[in-house]
Order: C-alpha cells, then sequence, then structure tokens
C-alpha cells in the first residue's frame, strides 16, 4: 500500500475518519502513518477554519448527544415500567419525605418566604432543583404540588 498521500487527500481520510468515529491513532493506522501526521494535518485544518471540519465535529456530537439521550431515555422508560412512576416523581417523593419536617414547618408559618431563607443555601437548592420550590430569591414559596403532597400526608 501507498502510504504517500497527498495533504488533499490526507484531509478527505481524515473527515471520513471522524465522521465514522474513529480516533486519531485509528485514522493514522488507516492511513499508514503516523500519529503526529495527523494531529499536524488537524491542527492545520482547524487553523484555517476548514468548513468540513468543523460540520464533521458538529455531525459527530449530535450523534454522541442522540446516543446518550436515547440511554437516558431507555432508563428512565425501565425505571417507570419497574416502579409505575417516572424518574423525576420518584425523585420528587423522595425529597419531600427527606425534608418532611422543614417543609412542615414552612408551610404552617405565617411567613414561608422568611421559613425558607431560614434554611441552608444548599438545602435551597435541592429543593428548587426538585421542584418543590419556586419563585426567586425576593419571593420564594412552596410549590401547589409540594403544598398538595404535604396536606394528603402521602
Amino acid at each position: 500500500m501507498n502510504n504517500t498521500y497527498s495533504p488533499e487527500e490526507r484531509r478527505l481520510m481524515i473527515l471520513k475518519g471522524i465522521r465514522q468515529n474513529h480516533t486519531n491513532i485509528e485514522i493514522a493506522a488507516d492511513m499508514g502513518v503516523k500519529r503526529w501526521t495527523i494531529l499536524n494535518d488537524l491542527r492545520a485544518m482547524s487553523y484555517h477554519k476548514d468548513p468540513e471540519l468543523k460540520q464533521a465535529y458538529l455531525d459527530k456530537e449530535t450523534r454522541q448527544l442522540a446516543s446518550k439521550q436515547s440511554t437516558l431515555t431507555l432508563r428512565d422508560e425501565k425505571f417507570e415500567r419497574m416502579t409505575g412512576m417516572s424518574l423525576q416523581d420518584k425523585n420528587f417523593e423522595n425529597m419531600i419525605e427527606y425534608y418532611r419536617a422543614e417543609l412542615q414547618l414552612i408551610r404552617k408559618s405565617k411567613d414561608e418566604c422568611n421559613a425558607i431563607t431560614g434554611l441552608s443555601k444548599d438545602i435551597r437548592k435541592t429543593l428548587k432543583r426538585n421542584e418543590i420550590l419556586t419563585g426567586n430569591r425576593s419571593r420564594v414559596t412552596l410549590t401547589a404540588k409540594a403544598r398538595d403532597y404535604l396536606r394528603l400526608g402521602n
């Protein structure tokens, strides 16, 4: 096999390798050249703002995100089949149960906002992330969903 490729042939082979999710080492092995040749060509392509290189990397990132999303979807579906509820709902219930004492005090207080600001910043962030608290710094309150859950005493 002839290992002497023109710069344009190397460029096309590098782009093809990136589109096939090959690493730099795999591209170099396919071409029969040293890895540094590939790295130097990539550096030159990047320096000259090669639009095809940019598109190849964007396509690769899109494929990776789609793969990750499908994995997450499968995980969530499996969890829902096992428990009968979504992962977000289960997290919500777990957080309500874990912080039940604090939440009951907040619900019974005359000024929810002051009671909530009395909690540590980490707890407030966790409760907000799990959709138990809503609002901004000046007016933070329990969500209707959390209020109903606490009232029903599930």
